[in-house]
Protein backbone atom coordinates (compact mmCIF):
# COMPACT_ATOMS: atom_id res chain seq x y z
CA UNK A 1 0.00 0.00 0.00
CA UNK A 2 1.14 3.59 -0.75
CA UNK A 3 -0.65 6.82 -0.87
CA UNK A 4 -0.38 10.32 -1.98
CA UNK A 5 -2.00 13.29 -2.37
CA UNK A 6 -3.93 15.54 -5.08
CA UNK A 7 -5.84 18.25 -2.82
CA UNK A 8 -9.23 18.02 -2.79
CA UNK A 9 -9.03 14.10 -4.22
CA UNK A 10 -6.62 11.80 -2.32
CA UNK A 11 -5.40 8.80 -4.09
CA UNK A 12 -3.53 5.72 -2.24
CA UNK A 13 -3.47 1.89 -3.24
CA UNK A 14 -4.55 -1.03 -1.77
CA UNK A 15 -2.98 -3.92 -4.05
CA UNK A 16 -4.55 -3.47 -7.12
CA UNK A 17 -7.37 -1.34 -6.38
CA UNK A 18 -7.04 2.27 -6.31
CA UNK A 19 -9.11 4.35 -3.90
CA UNK A 20 -10.20 8.20 -5.00
CA UNK A 21 -11.30 9.80 -1.71
CA UNK A 22 -13.10 13.22 -2.04
CA UNK A 23 -12.08 15.83 0.71
CA UNK A 24 -13.15 18.83 0.22
CA UNK A 25 -15.18 19.92 2.80
CA UNK A 26 -17.56 20.35 4.41
CA UNK A 27 -19.62 18.59 2.02
CA UNK A 28 -17.75 17.78 -0.64
CA UNK A 29 -18.90 19.85 -3.20
CA UNK A 30 -17.93 19.07 -7.33
CA UNK A 31 -16.34 22.21 -7.89
CA UNK A 32 -13.38 22.64 -10.38
CA UNK A 33 -10.89 21.77 -7.95
CA UNK A 34 -12.23 18.61 -7.34
CA UNK A 35 -13.23 17.77 -10.57
CA UNK A 36 -9.64 17.83 -11.68
CA UNK A 37 -8.49 15.94 -9.11
CA UNK A 38 -10.91 13.23 -10.16
CA UNK A 39 -9.50 13.34 -13.87
CA UNK A 40 -6.05 13.45 -12.85
CA UNK A 41 -6.70 10.45 -10.72
CA UNK A 42 -8.16 8.17 -13.23
CA UNK A 43 -5.81 9.43 -15.31
CA UNK A 44 -2.80 7.44 -13.14
CA UNK A 45 -5.05 4.66 -11.96
CA UNK A 46 -5.30 4.40 -16.28
CA UNK A 47 -1.70 4.74 -16.63
CA UNK A 48 -1.06 2.48 -13.37
CA UNK A 49 -3.45 -0.63 -15.07
CA UNK A 50 -5.76 -0.25 -12.13
CA UNK A 51 -7.68 -3.56 -11.11
CA UNK A 52 -10.35 -1.96 -10.19
CA UNK A 53 -11.21 1.59 -8.67
CA UNK A 54 -13.39 2.25 -5.12
CA UNK A 55 -14.23 6.11 -4.95
CA UNK A 56 -15.34 6.96 -1.21
CA UNK A 57 -15.92 10.70 0.64
CA UNK A 58 -14.27 12.08 4.38
CA UNK A 59 -16.55 13.83 6.14
CA UNK A 60 -20.09 13.87 7.03
CA UNK A 61 -21.66 12.73 3.13
CA UNK A 62 -20.24 11.67 0.23
CA UNK A 63 -21.19 14.60 -1.64
CA UNK A 64 -23.82 17.51 -1.76
CA UNK A 65 -22.94 17.66 -5.34
CA UNK A 66 -21.99 21.01 -7.75
CA UNK A 67 -20.38 23.79 -6.09
CA UNK A 68 -23.40 26.89 -7.10
CA UNK A 69 -21.00 29.53 -6.78
CA UNK A 70 -19.55 28.21 -10.39
CA UNK A 71 -22.68 28.15 -11.99
CA UNK A 72 -22.57 31.12 -13.51
CA UNK A 73 -18.64 31.66 -13.69
CA UNK A 74 -16.91 30.57 -17.42
CA UNK A 75 -15.22 27.57 -16.45
CA UNK A 76 -11.07 26.80 -17.33
CA UNK A 77 -10.97 25.22 -20.57
CA UNK A 78 -8.75 22.80 -18.56
CA UNK A 79 -11.59 21.56 -16.24
CA UNK A 80 -13.50 19.34 -17.30
CA UNK A 81 -17.48 19.06 -16.60
CA UNK A 82 -18.89 16.64 -14.41
CA UNK A 83 -20.78 14.98 -17.66
CA UNK A 84 -17.18 14.20 -19.00
CA UNK A 85 -16.38 12.84 -15.27
CA UNK A 86 -18.77 10.45 -15.09
CA UNK A 87 -18.58 9.17 -18.41
CA UNK A 88 -15.55 8.67 -18.28
CA UNK A 89 -15.94 6.52 -15.03
CA UNK A 90 -18.87 4.87 -16.69
CA UNK A 91 -16.42 3.75 -19.53
CA UNK A 92 -13.67 2.35 -17.29
CA UNK A 93 -12.53 -0.71 -18.28
CA UNK A 94 -12.61 -2.39 -14.97
CA UNK A 95 -14.77 -1.83 -11.77
CA UNK A 96 -15.62 1.36 -10.45
CA UNK A 97 -17.15 0.95 -7.26
CA UNK A 98 -18.82 3.68 -5.26
CA UNK A 99 -18.77 3.87 -1.26
CA UNK A 100 -21.71 6.33 -0.27
CA UNK A 101 -22.39 7.82 2.89
CA UNK A 102 -24.52 10.77 4.29
CA UNK A 103 -25.86 13.27 2.16
CA UNK A 104 -25.71 11.88 -1.64
CA UNK A 105 -27.10 14.49 -3.54
CA UNK A 106 -27.29 15.90 -7.16
CA UNK A 107 -23.99 15.73 -8.52
CA UNK A 108 -22.68 13.29 -6.20
CA UNK A 109 -25.83 10.73 -6.96
CA UNK A 110 -24.98 11.33 -10.63
CA UNK A 111 -20.98 10.30 -10.49
CA UNK A 112 -22.69 7.28 -8.46
CA UNK A 113 -24.82 6.05 -10.76
CA UNK A 114 -22.33 6.40 -13.64
CA UNK A 115 -20.12 3.57 -11.33
CA UNK A 116 -20.76 0.35 -12.26
CA UNK A 117 -21.66 -1.04 -8.45
CA UNK A 118 -22.95 0.78 -5.78
CA UNK A 119 -22.25 0.78 -2.12
CA UNK A 120 -24.38 2.73 0.46
CA UNK A 121 -24.44 3.37 4.16
CA UNK A 122 -27.79 2.76 6.22
CA UNK A 123 -28.02 6.10 7.52
CA UNK A 124 -27.23 7.74 4.13
CA UNK A 125 -29.29 9.90 1.59
CA UNK A 126 -29.84 9.95 -1.63
CA UNK A 127 -31.47 12.88 -3.92
CA UNK A 128 -31.51 14.93 -7.38
CA UNK A 129 -32.98 18.12 -5.77
CA UNK A 130 -31.80 20.39 -9.02
CA UNK A 131 -35.22 21.03 -9.64
CA UNK A 132 -35.00 23.28 -6.39
CA UNK A 133 -33.03 25.89 -8.32
CA UNK A 134 -34.87 25.79 -11.74
CA UNK A 135 -32.65 22.94 -12.83
CA UNK A 136 -32.62 19.54 -14.11
CA UNK A 137 -29.24 17.00 -13.45
CA UNK A 138 -27.12 17.64 -15.85
CA UNK A 139 -24.17 14.83 -15.99
CA UNK A 140 -26.63 11.79 -17.31
CA UNK A 141 -28.96 11.58 -14.66
CA UNK A 142 -32.00 11.94 -16.29
CA UNK A 143 -30.86 9.24 -18.97
CA UNK A 144 -28.97 6.67 -16.31
CA UNK A 145 -31.79 6.84 -13.28
CA UNK A 146 -34.63 6.08 -15.32
CA UNK A 147 -32.43 2.63 -16.78
CA UNK A 148 -32.03 1.46 -13.41
CA UNK A 149 -35.43 2.34 -11.59
CA UNK A 150 -38.18 3.20 -14.30
CA UNK A 151 -39.78 6.37 -14.91
CA UNK A 152 -42.46 6.22 -12.25
CA UNK A 153 -39.26 6.23 -9.81
CA UNK A 154 -37.17 8.26 -11.70
CA UNK A 155 -39.65 11.20 -12.00
CA UNK A 156 -41.00 11.48 -7.90
CA UNK A 157 -37.16 11.12 -7.22
CA UNK A 158 -36.24 14.61 -10.08
CA UNK A 159 -39.75 16.44 -9.79
CA UNK A 160 -39.81 16.46 -5.87
CA UNK A 161 -36.41 16.46 -5.25
CA UNK A 162 -36.84 14.50 -2.47
CA UNK A 163 -34.07 12.25 -1.22
CA UNK A 164 -35.03 8.58 -0.46
CA UNK A 165 -33.15 6.96 2.32
CA UNK A 166 -30.85 3.53 1.41
CA UNK A 167 -33.06 1.01 2.26
CA UNK A 168 -35.69 2.19 -0.26
CA UNK A 169 -32.93 2.97 -2.84
CA UNK A 170 -31.98 -0.43 -2.41
CA UNK A 171 -35.66 -1.66 -3.27
CA UNK A 172 -36.09 0.33 -6.10
CA UNK A 173 -32.97 -0.57 -7.78
CA UNK A 174 -30.96 2.61 -7.55
CA UNK A 175 -28.27 0.89 -4.25
CA UNK A 176 -26.54 -2.15 -5.18
CA UNK A 177 -25.96 -3.30 -1.45
CA UNK A 178 -26.46 -1.40 2.18
CA UNK A 179 -24.34 -1.98 5.17
CA UNK A 180 -24.64 -0.74 8.43
CA UNK A 181 -21.11 1.46 9.37
CA UNK A 182 -18.58 1.99 6.65
CA UNK A 183 -19.53 1.36 3.87
CA UNK A 184 -15.74 1.36 2.56
CA UNK A 185 -14.98 -1.76 4.00
CA UNK A 186 -17.42 -3.25 1.97
CA UNK A 187 -16.75 -1.84 -1.13
CA UNK A 188 -13.07 -1.96 -0.90
CA UNK A 189 -13.25 -5.89 -0.45
CA UNK A 190 -16.02 -5.95 -3.27
CA UNK A 191 -13.60 -3.97 -5.75
CA UNK A 192 -10.50 -6.40 -4.65
CA UNK A 193 -12.86 -9.91 -5.11
CA UNK A 194 -13.91 -8.08 -8.63
CA UNK A 195 -10.38 -7.06 -9.91
CA UNK A 196 -9.56 -7.33 -12.93
CA UNK A 197 -13.50 -8.43 -13.56
CA UNK A 198 -15.12 -6.48 -16.36
CA UNK A 199 -18.13 -4.14 -15.39
CA UNK A 200 -21.48 -3.80 -16.61
CA UNK A 201 -22.01 -0.02 -17.49
CA UNK A 202 -24.77 1.47 -16.18
CA UNK A 203 -26.06 3.03 -20.23
CA UNK A 204 -26.27 -0.43 -21.42
CA UNK A 205 -28.64 -1.58 -18.29
CA UNK A 206 -32.48 -1.60 -19.06
CA UNK A 207 -33.65 -2.47 -15.68
CA UNK A 208 -36.23 0.25 -15.46
CA UNK A 209 -37.32 0.22 -19.82
CA UNK A 210 -38.97 -3.23 -19.24
CA UNK A 211 -42.19 -2.07 -19.80
CA UNK A 212 -42.13 0.47 -22.84
CA UNK A 213 -46.23 1.20 -22.37
CA UNK A 214 -45.73 1.92 -18.74
CA UNK A 215 -42.46 3.78 -18.88
CA UNK A 216 -44.26 6.43 -21.39
CA UNK A 217 -47.71 6.22 -18.88
CA UNK A 218 -45.36 7.69 -16.23
CA UNK A 219 -43.83 10.50 -18.42
CA UNK A 220 -47.43 11.45 -19.75
CA UNK A 221 -48.71 11.13 -15.84
CA UNK A 222 -45.84 13.77 -15.16
CA UNK A 223 -46.86 16.40 -17.54
CA UNK A 224 -50.24 16.21 -16.97
CA UNK A 225 -49.15 17.12 -13.22
CA UNK A 226 -47.21 19.86 -14.24
CA UNK A 227 -48.82 21.59 -16.98
CA UNK A 228 -48.77 24.92 -16.51
CA UNK A 229 -45.89 25.10 -14.11
CA UNK A 230 -44.07 28.32 -14.64
CA UNK A 231 -40.81 26.86 -13.75
CA UNK A 232 -39.92 24.93 -16.87
CA UNK A 233 -37.40 22.63 -15.29
CA UNK A 234 -40.56 19.99 -14.45
CA UNK A 235 -41.38 19.80 -17.76
CA UNK A 236 -37.94 19.52 -19.54
CA UNK A 237 -37.38 16.78 -17.14
CA UNK A 238 -40.34 14.85 -18.33
CA UNK A 239 -38.72 15.06 -21.77
CA UNK A 240 -35.39 14.20 -20.89
CA UNK A 241 -36.78 11.10 -18.90
CA UNK A 242 -38.83 10.38 -22.31
CA UNK A 243 -35.48 10.37 -24.18
CA UNK A 244 -33.76 7.99 -22.42
CA UNK A 245 -36.44 5.65 -23.72
CA UNK A 246 -36.34 6.34 -27.10
CA UNK A 247 -32.82 7.77 -28.07
CA UNK A 248 -29.37 6.14 -28.09
CA UNK A 249 -27.82 6.79 -24.90
CA UNK A 250 -25.00 9.16 -25.92
CA UNK A 251 -28.13 11.52 -28.13
CA UNK A 252 -29.73 10.82 -24.95
CA UNK A 253 -27.18 12.88 -23.01
CA UNK A 254 -26.78 15.31 -25.22
CA UNK A 255 -30.66 16.48 -25.77
CA UNK A 256 -30.05 16.57 -21.88
CA UNK A 257 -27.21 18.65 -21.86
CA UNK A 258 -29.38 20.81 -24.28
CA UNK A 259 -32.37 21.15 -21.80
CA UNK A 260 -30.10 21.74 -18.68
CA UNK A 261 -28.30 24.83 -20.88
CA UNK A 262 -31.70 26.21 -21.34
CA UNK A 263 -33.33 26.11 -18.52
CA UNK A 264 -30.13 27.30 -17.05
CA UNK A 265 -30.64 30.30 -18.60
CA UNK A 266 -33.94 31.39 -17.52
CA UNK A 267 -35.10 34.18 -15.20
CA UNK A 268 -36.41 31.87 -12.75
CA UNK A 269 -33.56 29.62 -12.26
CA UNK A 270 -31.48 32.52 -12.00
CA UNK A 271 -33.57 33.76 -9.27
CA UNK A 272 -33.85 30.05 -7.17
CA UNK A 273 -29.84 30.62 -7.40
CA UNK A 274 -29.67 33.97 -6.13
CA UNK A 275 -32.16 33.00 -3.25
CA UNK A 276 -30.23 30.04 -2.39
CA UNK A 277 -26.97 31.93 -1.91
CA UNK A 278 -29.26 34.99 -0.46
CA UNK A 279 -30.59 32.37 2.17
CA UNK A 280 -27.12 31.23 3.52
CA UNK A 281 -25.61 34.58 3.60
CA UNK A 282 -28.54 35.99 5.57
CA UNK A 283 -28.39 33.33 7.83
CA UNK A 284 -24.75 33.78 8.61
CA UNK A 285 -23.83 34.80 12.27
CA UNK A 286 -21.33 37.49 13.07
CA UNK A 287 -17.75 35.67 14.23
CA UNK A 288 -18.54 36.30 18.04
CA UNK A 289 -21.83 34.76 18.03
CA UNK A 290 -20.90 31.72 16.01
CA UNK A 291 -18.23 31.19 18.38
CA UNK A 292 -19.36 31.32 21.37
CA UNK A 293 -20.08 28.30 23.43
CA UNK A 294 -23.91 28.00 24.96
CA UNK A 295 -25.76 24.60 25.20
CA UNK A 296 -29.05 24.40 23.30
CA UNK A 297 -31.71 25.23 26.06
CA UNK A 298 -33.95 22.81 27.04
CA UNK A 299 -36.74 24.56 29.38
CA UNK A 300 -39.04 26.73 27.84
CA UNK A 301 -41.48 28.58 29.48
CA UNK A 302 -44.32 30.70 27.60
CA UNK A 303 -46.18 33.57 29.45
CA UNK A 304 -49.22 34.16 27.30
CA UNK A 305 -51.19 31.35 25.73
CA UNK A 306 -52.63 32.99 23.18
CA UNK A 307 -52.26 33.69 19.24
CA UNK A 308 -49.17 31.31 18.24
CA UNK A 309 -48.73 30.25 21.49
CA UNK A 310 -49.67 26.93 20.74
CA UNK A 311 -48.09 26.58 17.59
CA UNK A 312 -45.13 27.46 19.94
CA UNK A 313 -45.18 25.14 22.61
CA UNK A 314 -46.29 21.90 20.17
CA UNK A 315 -43.23 22.93 18.30
CA UNK A 316 -40.71 22.81 21.68
CA UNK A 317 -42.55 19.96 22.98
CA UNK A 318 -42.01 17.84 19.48
CA UNK A 319 -38.07 19.26 19.84
CA UNK A 320 -37.90 17.64 23.15
CA UNK A 321 -38.04 20.54 25.84
CA UNK A 322 -39.86 21.07 28.69
CA UNK A 323 -42.29 23.64 28.58
CA UNK A 324 -44.54 25.39 31.20
CA UNK A 325 -47.52 26.96 29.20
CA UNK A 326 -48.57 30.28 31.43
CA UNK A 327 -51.68 32.60 31.01
CA UNK A 328 -53.89 34.44 33.24
CA UNK A 329 -57.14 33.65 31.94
CA UNK A 330 -58.06 29.71 32.37
CA UNK A 331 -60.40 29.89 29.09
CA UNK A 332 -57.58 31.37 27.14
CA UNK A 333 -55.19 28.33 28.41
CA UNK A 334 -57.57 25.34 27.69
CA UNK A 335 -57.98 26.75 24.53
CA UNK A 336 -54.21 26.94 23.58
CA UNK A 337 -54.35 23.33 25.41
CA UNK A 338 -56.83 22.03 23.30
CA UNK A 339 -55.25 23.53 19.84
CA UNK A 340 -51.80 21.25 21.07
CA UNK A 341 -53.84 18.36 21.26
CA UNK A 342 -56.04 19.04 18.04
CA UNK A 343 -52.56 19.06 16.48
CA UNK A 344 -51.56 15.86 17.88
CA UNK A 345 -54.55 14.37 16.67
CA UNK A 346 -53.64 15.17 13.45
CA UNK A 347 -50.14 14.16 13.35
CA UNK A 348 -51.09 10.45 14.71
CA UNK A 349 -53.30 10.35 12.02
CA UNK A 350 -50.95 11.51 9.21
CA UNK A 351 -48.29 8.97 10.99
CA UNK A 352 -45.95 11.77 11.94
CA UNK A 353 -46.69 10.80 15.89
CA UNK A 354 -46.54 7.79 17.84
CA UNK A 355 -48.61 7.39 20.92
CA UNK A 356 -45.70 7.45 22.69
CA UNK A 357 -44.39 10.10 21.34
CA UNK A 358 -47.29 12.05 22.19
CA UNK A 359 -47.41 10.66 25.78
CA UNK A 360 -43.94 11.75 26.09
CA UNK A 361 -44.94 15.50 25.12
CA UNK A 362 -47.59 15.51 27.71
CA UNK A 363 -45.02 14.59 30.37
CA UNK A 364 -42.90 17.28 29.55
CA UNK A 365 -46.23 19.95 29.51
CA UNK A 366 -46.87 22.29 32.76
CA UNK A 367 -49.80 24.54 32.41
CA UNK A 368 -50.47 26.77 34.99
CA UNK A 369 -52.59 30.09 35.52
CA UNK A 370 -50.90 32.90 36.99
CA UNK A 371 -46.85 33.29 36.55
CA UNK A 372 -46.07 30.26 39.13
CA UNK A 373 -43.46 28.15 37.78
CA UNK A 374 -41.76 30.68 35.33
CA UNK A 375 -38.49 30.88 37.04
CA UNK A 376 -36.95 27.75 36.55
CA UNK A 377 -37.12 28.38 32.66
CA UNK A 378 -34.16 28.50 30.45
CA UNK A 379 -35.55 30.97 27.70
CA UNK A 380 -38.37 32.52 28.64
CA UNK A 381 -41.03 33.51 25.46
CA UNK A 382 -42.82 36.82 26.73
CA UNK A 383 -45.40 36.97 24.26
CA UNK A 384 -46.61 40.28 22.85
CA UNK A 385 -50.10 40.60 20.98
CA UNK A 386 -50.11 44.37 21.21
CA UNK A 387 -47.36 44.11 18.42
CA UNK A 388 -48.49 41.41 16.28
CA UNK A 389 -47.30 43.32 12.74
CA UNK A 390 -48.65 43.07 9.54
CA UNK A 391 -46.94 40.52 7.07
CA UNK A 392 -48.19 37.68 9.88
CA UNK A 393 -45.10 38.10 12.16
CA UNK A 394 -45.43 38.49 15.94
CA UNK A 395 -43.44 39.57 18.36
CA UNK A 396 -41.69 37.73 21.22
CA UNK A 397 -39.40 38.76 23.85
CA UNK A 398 -37.05 36.23 24.85
CA UNK A 399 -35.63 36.13 28.42
CA UNK A 400 -32.69 33.67 28.60
CA UNK A 401 -30.99 31.98 31.20
CA UNK A 402 -27.85 35.19 30.79
CA UNK A 403 -30.79 37.57 32.08
CA UNK A 404 -31.04 39.53 29.30
CA UNK A 405 -34.19 39.88 26.63
CA UNK A 406 -33.58 39.99 23.11
CA UNK A 407 -36.76 40.60 20.59
CA UNK A 408 -37.47 38.02 18.09
CA UNK A 409 -40.08 38.75 15.16
CA UNK A 410 -41.22 35.33 14.04
CA UNK A 411 -43.23 35.40 10.58
CA UNK A 412 -45.74 33.40 9.15
CA UNK A 413 -44.68 31.75 5.40
CA UNK A 414 -43.15 29.18 4.18
CA UNK A 415 -39.65 29.45 5.32
CA UNK A 416 -40.86 29.85 9.13
CA UNK A 417 -38.58 32.27 9.73
CA UNK A 418 -37.21 33.90 13.01
CA UNK A 419 -35.85 37.33 12.73
CA UNK A 420 -33.12 38.02 15.81
CA UNK A 421 -32.28 41.51 16.88
CA UNK A 422 -28.54 41.58 17.11
CA UNK A 423 -27.16 45.16 18.58
CA UNK A 424 -23.48 46.01 18.87
CA UNK A 425 -24.48 46.16 22.84
CA UNK A 426 -25.94 42.68 23.32
CA UNK A 427 -23.00 40.29 24.71
CA UNK A 428 -22.38 37.47 22.42
CA UNK A 429 -23.15 34.26 24.77
CA UNK A 430 -27.03 36.43 25.07
CA UNK A 431 -26.70 36.00 21.37
CA UNK A 432 -25.78 32.71 20.85
CA UNK A 433 -28.56 31.45 23.23
CA UNK A 434 -31.65 33.38 21.49
CA UNK A 435 -30.22 31.24 18.09
CA UNK A 436 -29.77 28.13 19.76
CA UNK A 437 -32.91 28.59 20.90
CA UNK A 438 -33.81 29.01 17.31
CA UNK A 439 -32.16 26.11 15.94
CA UNK A 440 -33.98 23.76 18.95
CA UNK A 441 -36.94 25.02 17.56
CA UNK A 442 -36.19 24.30 13.61
CA UNK A 443 -36.77 27.85 12.85
CA UNK A 444 -34.31 29.67 10.51
CA UNK A 445 -32.95 32.44 12.34
CA UNK A 446 -32.20 35.43 10.67
CA UNK A 447 -29.92 38.21 13.09
CA UNK A 448 -31.47 41.95 12.60
CA UNK A 449 -30.13 45.17 13.65
CA UNK A 450 -32.27 48.20 14.70
CA UNK A 451 -34.69 48.96 13.47
CA UNK A 452 -36.28 45.91 12.52
CA UNK A 453 -37.97 43.40 12.17
CA UNK A 454 -38.01 43.80 8.82
CA UNK A 455 -40.45 41.58 7.36
CA UNK A 456 -43.53 43.63 8.14
CA UNK A 457 -41.72 46.75 6.56
CA UNK A 458 -42.08 44.97 3.48
CA UNK A 459 -45.14 43.86 3.80
CA UNK A 460 -46.30 47.05 4.74
CA UNK A 461 -44.74 48.59 1.75
CA UNK A 462 -46.31 46.06 -0.50
CA UNK A 463 -49.74 46.42 0.73
CA UNK A 464 -49.98 50.39 0.33
CA UNK A 465 -48.30 49.76 -3.54
CA UNK A 466 -51.57 47.27 -3.82
CA UNK A 467 -53.90 50.48 -1.91
CA UNK A 468 -52.69 53.51 -4.46
CA UNK A 469 -53.15 50.55 -7.38
CA UNK A 470 -56.55 49.99 -6.22
CA UNK A 471 -57.20 53.55 -5.70
CA UNK A 472 -56.72 54.49 -9.33
CA UNK A 473 -59.82 52.48 -10.39
CA UNK A 474 -57.65 48.74 -10.75
CA UNK A 475 -60.07 46.12 -9.26
CA UNK A 476 -58.61 44.17 -6.77
CA UNK A 477 -59.19 40.97 -8.50
CA UNK A 478 -56.79 42.16 -11.49
CA UNK A 479 -54.61 43.41 -9.07
CA UNK A 480 -54.77 39.65 -7.16
CA UNK A 481 -54.21 37.83 -10.16
CA UNK A 482 -51.73 39.93 -11.86
CA UNK A 483 -49.78 39.23 -8.66
CA UNK A 484 -50.26 35.72 -7.93
CA UNK A 485 -49.19 34.80 -11.86
CA UNK A 486 -46.36 36.73 -11.69
CA UNK A 487 -44.91 35.37 -8.00
CA UNK A 488 -45.83 37.77 -5.54
CA UNK A 489 -48.32 36.44 -3.00
CA UNK A 490 -48.34 33.22 -5.02
CA UNK A 491 -46.31 30.84 -6.52
CA UNK A 492 -47.37 31.72 -10.56
CA UNK A 493 -48.58 28.43 -10.80
CA UNK A 494 -51.24 27.96 -13.78
CA UNK A 495 -52.62 31.36 -13.77
CA UNK A 496 -53.12 34.13 -16.48
CA UNK A 497 -52.22 36.82 -16.13
CA UNK A 498 -54.25 40.00 -17.06
CA UNK A 499 -53.34 42.93 -19.12
CA UNK A 500 -51.49 45.14 -17.35
CA UNK A 501 -49.75 43.12 -15.02
CA UNK A 502 -46.08 43.92 -16.29
CA UNK A 503 -47.11 47.87 -14.42
CA UNK A 504 -48.60 46.07 -11.19
CA UNK A 505 -45.95 43.74 -10.34
CA UNK A 506 -43.13 46.36 -10.97
CA UNK A 507 -45.07 48.88 -8.26
CA UNK A 508 -45.71 46.03 -6.22
CA UNK A 509 -41.98 44.76 -6.70
CA UNK A 510 -40.48 48.37 -6.64
CA UNK A 511 -41.95 49.77 -3.23
CA UNK A 512 -40.33 46.41 -1.78
CA UNK A 513 -36.89 47.39 -3.40
CA UNK A 514 -36.85 50.79 -2.33
CA UNK A 515 -38.06 49.38 1.66
CA UNK A 516 -35.25 47.09 1.54
CA UNK A 517 -33.26 49.76 0.36
CA UNK A 518 -33.72 51.86 3.59
CA UNK A 519 -33.07 48.41 5.42
CA UNK A 520 -29.80 48.20 4.41
CA UNK A 521 -28.85 51.77 4.55
CA UNK A 522 -30.03 52.33 8.57
CA UNK A 523 -28.18 49.25 9.25
CA UNK A 524 -31.24 46.58 10.01
CA UNK A 525 -30.28 44.54 7.43
CA UNK A 526 -27.03 43.73 6.18
CA UNK A 527 -26.64 43.52 2.45
CA UNK A 528 -29.52 43.57 -0.35
CA UNK A 529 -29.66 39.82 -0.32
CA UNK A 530 -31.29 39.63 2.98
CA UNK A 531 -33.97 41.94 1.63
CA UNK A 532 -34.84 38.76 -0.71
CA UNK A 533 -33.95 35.95 1.41
CA UNK A 534 -36.68 37.46 3.93
CA UNK A 535 -39.21 38.29 1.27
CA UNK A 536 -39.03 34.83 0.04
CA UNK A 537 -38.84 33.16 3.17
CA UNK A 538 -42.02 34.74 4.69
CA UNK A 539 -44.10 34.25 0.92
CA UNK A 540 -44.00 37.73 0.22
CA UNK A 541 -42.45 36.54 -3.21
CA UNK A 542 -42.09 32.85 -5.22
CA UNK A 543 -38.25 32.05 -4.74
CA UNK A 544 -38.07 31.40 -8.34
CA UNK A 545 -38.65 35.62 -8.54
CA UNK A 546 -35.34 36.22 -6.94
CA UNK A 547 -36.42 38.70 -4.63
CA UNK A 548 -37.49 42.65 -5.12
CA UNK A 549 -33.73 43.75 -4.93
CA UNK A 550 -32.86 40.74 -7.01
CA UNK A 551 -35.73 42.24 -9.83
CA UNK A 552 -34.00 45.70 -9.59
CA UNK A 553 -30.85 45.05 -10.31
CA UNK A 554 -32.10 43.45 -13.47
CA UNK A 555 -34.09 45.67 -14.29
CA UNK A 556 -31.60 48.30 -13.52
CA UNK A 557 -31.40 51.08 -10.86
CA UNK A 558 -31.37 53.70 -12.96
CA UNK A 559 -35.00 52.19 -13.95
CA UNK A 560 -36.33 51.74 -10.47
CA UNK A 561 -35.00 55.09 -9.85
CA UNK A 562 -36.84 56.69 -12.35
CA UNK A 563 -39.96 54.90 -12.00
CA UNK A 564 -39.90 56.17 -7.91
CA UNK A 565 -39.50 59.74 -8.56
CA UNK A 566 -42.42 59.57 -10.92
CA UNK A 567 -44.28 58.20 -8.26
CA UNK A 568 -43.27 59.96 -5.28
CA UNK A 569 -45.07 63.09 -6.47
CA UNK A 570 -48.27 61.44 -5.22
CA UNK A 571 -46.70 59.56 -2.51
CA UNK A 572 -43.86 60.93 -1.10
CA UNK A 573 -43.50 58.55 2.07
CA UNK A 574 -43.66 55.47 -0.16
CA UNK A 575 -41.68 56.22 -3.18
CA UNK A 576 -39.22 59.13 -2.75
CA UNK A 577 -36.02 56.87 -3.44
CA UNK A 578 -34.06 55.68 -0.64
CA UNK A 579 -30.59 57.76 -0.52
CA UNK A 580 -28.78 54.50 -0.75
CA UNK A 581 -30.38 53.62 -4.62
CA UNK A 582 -28.56 57.17 -5.94
CA UNK A 583 -25.31 56.44 -3.71
CA UNK A 584 -24.59 53.30 -6.07
CA UNK A 585 -26.21 54.70 -9.33
CA UNK A 586 -23.29 57.88 -8.93
CA UNK A 587 -20.79 54.67 -8.15
CA UNK A 588 -21.70 52.77 -10.92
CA UNK A 589 -22.69 50.02 -8.85
CA UNK A 590 -25.96 47.97 -8.21
CA UNK A 591 -27.29 45.86 -5.02
CA UNK A 592 -25.43 42.38 -5.88
CA UNK A 593 -22.06 44.68 -5.67
CA UNK A 594 -23.08 45.12 -1.93
CA UNK A 595 -23.71 42.09 -1.78
CA UNK A 596 -20.01 40.77 -2.87
CA UNK A 597 -18.57 43.80 -0.81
Amino acid sequence: MDGGTQGVVRHRRVDGVHVLTLAHPPVNALSAAVRVGLSRALDLAQDEGAAAILIRAEGRGFSAGADIAEFDAKPARDVPDLGAICSRIEDFPVQVIVALHGIVLGGGLELALAAHLRVASDKAMLGLPEVALGLLPGAGGTQRLPRLIGAEQALRMMLTGTPVAAAEGLAMGLIDHVVTGDPGVFALRMAQERAGTTPLRTCDRRDGMRDGAAYQAAVTVARTRNKGHRLPAPAKIADCVEAALLLPFEQGLIFERAAFEDVLQTPEAGGLRHIFLAERSAARLPATVATAQVKPPLALAIWGAGGVAADIAGQALRSGMRVTLADPSREVLMAALEAIAARQLTDLADGRLTPQARDADWARLTSTIGQGGLEGAEVLVLMRPDLALSGGAVVLSLVGRLRGTIPLALAEGPGRLAEVTVTADTPPDRMATAFAFVRRMGWRGVPVGAGGPAIPRLSAALAEAVSEIEAEGIPRTTIAAALAADGIAGDGRAQTRPAGADAITRRCLWAMANEGARLVENGTLRRPSDVDALAAGAGLVARWTGGPMFRADAAGLLILRRDLRLWAKGNPALWTPAPLIDRLIAEGRSFAALDRA
